[in-house]
């Protein structure tokens, strides 16, 4: 592009049967504040073609820059997930293993619980049975030394009565004649 200050400087050669020279000058003049404007917005444009070239090779780099990252944090999130899935299943397991143990061993203590409680239960019906055999032996004894059909007619003896009939009683199981014991304890009174 020619320069605005070689085409101001440009001169004609005069001839006699020319143009108007204030005219052509006038001209010129013209053409040359046009082109001058023109030259110096091109310039402007040329350094703005430039400046947004320059930005637009920035702005490339700074893509291929965050497609990197972009793709090295997407390599990363999938390691983290893939690291997070196996952490849970390793919690997982872990816990499926404790809660097993721990089921294992509360079935271990309601075992032992029942057992116990079978145990206390078994004694505690020996005791009552045993308490109750205990009562109907006292209720047998008390019947047999107290028959429910003399306690009608109470008949109080004396005591001699009483240790006749004792000693009748010992002599019949031992096979003696009562009458002779009787009279053998009157011998023996009487001496």
């Amino acid at each position: 592009m020619i320069n605005p200050q070689d085409l101001q400087n440009t001169e004609f050669s005069k001839s006699f049967k020319g143009y108007t020279c204030t005219e052509v000058d006038k001209y010129v003049e013209y053409v040359v504040e046009q082109y001058t404007e023109l030259y110096r917005e091109n310039a402007e444009l040329e350094k703005r073609v430039k400046t947004l070239t320059a930005k637009l090779e920035d702005a490339k780099n700074d893509q291929s820059s965050i497609s990197a990252t972009i793709v090295n944090a997407q390599k990363m999130a999938d390691e983290i997930i893939r690291d997070a899935n196996e952490k849970a299943v390793a919690i997982n397991s872990a816990i499926k293993s404790s809660f097993d143990e721990i089921v294992a061993q509360y079935r271990k203590v309601i075992e032992l619980n029942q057992q116990q409680l079978f145990e206390a239960q078994k004694n505690a019906i020996d005791f009552k049975n045993g308490i109750l055999d205990g009562y109907k032996q006292q209720v047998k004894l008390l019947c047999e030394l107290i028959p429910l059909d003399s306690m009608e007619s109470i008949d109080l003896k004396s005591v001699d009565e009483v240790v006749e009939n004792a000693v009748a009683a010992a002599g019949e199981k031992l096979g003696v004649n009562s009458d002779s014991a009787s009279n053998d304890e009157e011998n023996d009174g009487n001496n």
